[in-house]
């Protein structure tokens, strides 16, 4: 699976918020979103007839997020069934609040255990001694490591982000034994989609999942699982959406507490 290709959403709805509403490709992407149900029965005519749009307009705008042509796109929409599914076994279930309440309860009592003090000073000690921090992370994700990004450049440090959305190779290639690579992969799929992307980066390369396949020793030099358990297979698990947010905000603390001292 192509890297790019890992967050269609993500991409689609970047254009719809950093595109004038007028451009071709607003038009495109509110289109695709608008049926995203039913995109993989409908052909590039379909298209560009209702988007009055040509079809190289609309083969342009598939390249600009990551494939070669409509049929390809089209593709990636058969996952929509998957996805739906992902989210509503998640959250269409009795008492929602109070199992939401407990799992989230649950979920920091481990993080304290798996990620204690020691732990998450290593991790800070890393951030703060590497060249380069860049963190490789699916769309899902990329907002708290955004706010992680902000929060630290009060310390001087410059925190790089590549989302599924756009991949920086020209970045990951120049990174050496100096610098460290975060892959935060929840349920493992984009740490998987980007193996041939970084296997042989000389980085010092760290993943964060809650995936406990055997394989990803392969390739990274240190995985932080969120859960004693594989979890990868639990729909819209706590540990990918707040997990990461609560295992940041202790290592900013953690740094803060460490290194504020020789910032200010």
């Amino acid at each position: 699976m192509n890297i790019n290709r890992m967050s269609l959403l993500g991409s689609l709805f970047s254009v719809i918020n950093e595109s004038n509403h007028k451009d071709t490709n607003y038009v495109l992407a509110q289109y695709f979103l608008e049926n995203y149900h039913k995109l993989s029965e409908l052909n590039i005519f379909n298209v560009a007839e209702e988007c009055y749009v040509s079809r190289s307009s609309i083969r342009r705008f598939c390249k600009s997020i990551g494939y070669e042509n409509f049929v390809e796109l089209k593709k990636q929409f058969a996952e929509y069934d998957d996805q739906y599914k992902y989210y509503m076994m998640h959250s269409n279930r009795e008492n929602y609040r109070e199992l939401l309440t407990n799992e989230i309860n649950e979920m920091i009592k481990e993080l304290d255990k798996r990620m204690n003090e020691e732990e998450v000073e290593r991790i800070a000690d890393k951030i703060y001694k590497s060249r380069y921090v860049v963190f490789l992370t699916s769309d899902t994700s990329t907002a708290v490591v955004q706010e992680f990004q902000k929060s630290m450049i009060f310390f001087g440090k410059v925190i790089k982000i590549i989302s599924d959305v756009y991949t920086d190779k020209s970045l990951i290639s120049s990174l050496d034994e100096r610098d460290v690579l975060f892959v935060i992969s929840s349920t493992g799929t984009f740490a998987k989609a980007s193996r041939d992307f970084i296997e042989k980066n000389k980085a010092e390369k760290i993943l964060i999942t809650v995936n406990r396949d055997e394989e990803f020793k392969e390739w990274y030099d240190k995985i932080y699982h969120l859960s004693s358990k594989d979890r990868s297979k639990d729909g819209r698990s706590v540990y990918g959406k707040y997990g990461i947010s609560y295992m940041f905000d202790i290592i900013y603390s953690a740094y803060l507490r460490k290194y504020r001292v020789n910032k200010r």
